[in-house]
């Protein structure tokens, strides 16, 4: 077969397929402009200067980017497909082998790789500039103009490449999917949808489902702390995933199997139409609609996070910072004044900028285990920890408690005050530390900065000899803590810090300095969490448009059928409108359903970046999720009126 010949049916397929192949080049040129635009900024020199984490961070985000983008091309090449069978096989029937169809293959592969290539390398790097002035506020820089995005050509050079290899897999998929079938056989399974199982294997997929489901459930909601919940996030996520495509395939098929059995409910026009309907529907599409509601809960929850993270960060730094500056040291005096490595620090600080004064008191931090309200270091509980009695307890005493808060706390013998970053600790009346008991006085305040990953307790002991114990008892050593305003000349102070963290060996961090650290590290996983959504919303979108671009055309034929026995137009569409809400409003559904189970476990992971305000938490959940439904809301209504669109043609004989 000649190659101008071959490539006119190219061109005539593209036009023919146009509502097919024009979406799918779009979203792969959106997939692949992200590719770009990452690792553009992975190279980015501005970026690699001023925030030398950021690199890192954005090489994981790359990583999982990629892996969703070709998951979704994937995905959504196997539906362009399936709507070509029915071609391939005409053109088999008619005398074209499979070899001259394979070189169509190749060379529509090759047409739509210069497209996406173009559109996603030019697209990127325009919408790469926008996107690196949004990095770059999120992470609080400044000063900075779009001459500092060049365009990459390294990062060309690998997206492309990606890209080539991504249409290879395609390509070859395509070829297998062709070599192996007869005309036939690719003419019968355009139309084929989910095998029919049997009633046995449908009770054990929902016994199965409905185990992994609840059991994911009971992980998400019996999690404690951030380190047990760090080790159980992936099994949850696993279980929950499982649960969900095993109770699509099971569940929804037999409710409404059941209500066919229902004489009152299922004989009546409109029920009956959109019951059959429903579940012609879902036996070809659970494991579609499985994976729409997998990928609106993990919008939910990435974006979720993301913006909790965000509108954290001030608060973080508020709750650890009750001053400007923090300065620790490993040495202590047992009248709790200032050691000399402080005294001698103090005067150089005087020195160069006025103080309003110097807060000065003991301190002792121990990681340990905490079983039932018993503290004991991790050695001497070793038999009982596990990872959600892990916590790290902060020791002060009573007169440097009062010298830096500023309260006026009076403990008696056999007393101690605490306050804790989780709420499970705050409730104790009681605790023991070492072999001894002591009553507890609840702080009305948190006083464990939010950057502390650990579920953590702030004890506040009677005095000296009283932390001395603690230190003995857990054997860990006591350090002094100061902290101060500068009133005057805070430049010129910032300018030393070095200095003196050098010249004193001492941890000295700086209001300021501490929350530019938290918008880079904070605001770089936000920004993750902001690519990945893009990347999970075209995902979705994908999977919608052609399960719905599926759907018409293989209910152009059924549509048929209803007008030519008499059925209404108006009945029919009311029928079709209600199978098509169910089958939207099931996933959007399904999805906050999860994310509300999860939620517990999302919180408790969130202590990670010191995020301990369940309000915070639930107000920007719920914006969330009011949003995402509004979006899905509009996914709904283009790709209905595409559905629509298709079915009203087989109507009009378009």
């Amino acid at each position: 077969m000649k190659l101008s010949l071959l490539w006119k049916l190219v061109v005539k397929n593209f036009q023919a397929l146009k509502q097919i192949i024009i979406p799918f080049v779009l979203a792969a040129s959106v997939m692949f402009g992200l590719e770009y635009i990452m690792l553009s900024l992975m190279g980015n020199d501005f970026i690699k200067q001023r925030h030398a984490s950021l690199p890192l961070i954005l090489k994981y985000a790359n990583i999982m980017t990629t892996l969703l983008a070709a998951v979704f091309v994937i995905y959504a090449n196997r539906f362009v497909m399936k709507q070509r069978k029915q071609e391939f096989a005409l053109n088999m029937v008619l005398g074209m082998e499979k070899k001259h169809i394979r070189l169509i293959l190749l060379l529509e592969m090759a047409v739509q790789y210069v497209i996406i290539s173009v559109i996603s390398v030019a697209g990127g790097y325009l919408f790469g500039n926008l996107i690196f002035m949004v990095l770059n506020r999120l992470v609080k820089s400044s000063g900075i103009t779009l001459m500092d995005y060049p365009f990459d050509f390294k990062g060309m050079i690998i997206t492309l490449a990606l890209l080539a290899a991504v249409m290879l897999v395609l390509f070859i998929i395509n070829s297998w999917i062709l070599s192996r079938q007869s005309p036939a056989h690719l003419m019968q399974s355009k139309k084929a949808g989910e095998k029919k199982m049997k009633k046995w294997v449908i009770i054990m997929l929902l016994i199965i489902g409905a185990s992994a489901l609840g059991y994911g459930y009971y992980i998400a909601l019996s999690a404690q702390g951030v380190i047990n919940s760090l080790q159980r996030i992936f099994l949850a996520v696993l279980v929950v995933t499982i649960g969900t495509y095993l109770l699509f395939m099971s569940l929804t098929i037999l409710i409404l199997q059941t209500l066919q059995n229902i004489p009152a409910i299922y004989y009546h026009p409109v029920r009956f139409l959109s019951i059959s309907g429903l579940l012609a529907r879902m036996k070809a599409n659970a494991v579609s609609l499985a994976s729409i509601t997998m990928l609106v809960t993990f919008l939910i929850v990435t974006i979720g996070m993301s913006l909790t993270t965000y509108r954290g960060i001030e608060s973080n730094v508020n709750s650890q910072f009750k001053q400007d500056y923090i300065t620790t040291v490993y040495e202590y005096n047992k009248d709790g004044s200032a050691p000399k490595t402080l005294k001698a620090m103090m005067a150089d600080i005087e020195d160069i900028t006025t103080i309003d004064h110097f807060n000065v008191k003991p301190t002792m931090s121990v990681c340990m285990s905490n079983v039932n309200g018993t503290l004991k270091t991790i050695n001497q509980a070793v038999a009982k920890t596990n990872s959600k009695n892990l916590i790290c307890a902060f020791f002060v005493t009573e007169q440097g408690h009062n010298a830096v808060i500023g309260e006026r706390l009076s403990l008696k013998d056999g007393q101690i005050a605490l306050s804790a970053n989780t709420q499970r600790f705050n409730d104790y009346r009681t605790l023991t530390l070492g072999k001894k008991t002591y009553d507890v006085v609840p702080l009305k305040h948190q006083y464990i900065g939010g950057e502390i990953a650990i579920d953590a307790m702030y004890i506040v002991v009677k005095d000296m000899p009283a932390l001395e114990q603690m230190a003995e008892i857990f054997t860990a050593d006591i350090g002094t803590i100061m902290t101060f305003n500068a009133v005057s000349d805070k430049k010129a102070l910032d300018k030393q810090l070095d200095h003196f963290r050098k010249k004193y060996g001492v941890q000295l961090e700086e209001k300021q300095e501490t929350q530019n650290r938290l918008y880079e590290i904070n605001g770089g996983l936000v920004f993750i969490g902001l690519v990945v959504s893009i990347v999970l919303l075209v995902g979705m979108f994908l999977i919608l448009y052609y399960k719905q671009i599926a759907e018409g055309y293989e209910d152009q034929g059924n549509y048929d059928i209803m007008k030519k026995v008499g059925l209404p137009h108006a009945l029919i569409k009311k029928t079709i409108n209600t199978q098509i809400l169910f089958i939207f409003l099931l996933p959007i559904s399904i999805g906050v359903i999860h994310t509300a189970f999860a939620s517990n476990i999302i919180f408790q992971l969130l202590g990670l970046l010191g995020i301990r305000d369940h309000l915070l938490f639930m107000t920007s959940y719920l914006s969330v999720i009011a949003v995402i439904m509004l979006v899905y809301g509009v996914m709904y209504w283009i790709t209905s009126k595409i559905y629509f669109g298709i079915i009203n043609a087989a109507k009009t004989g378009k």
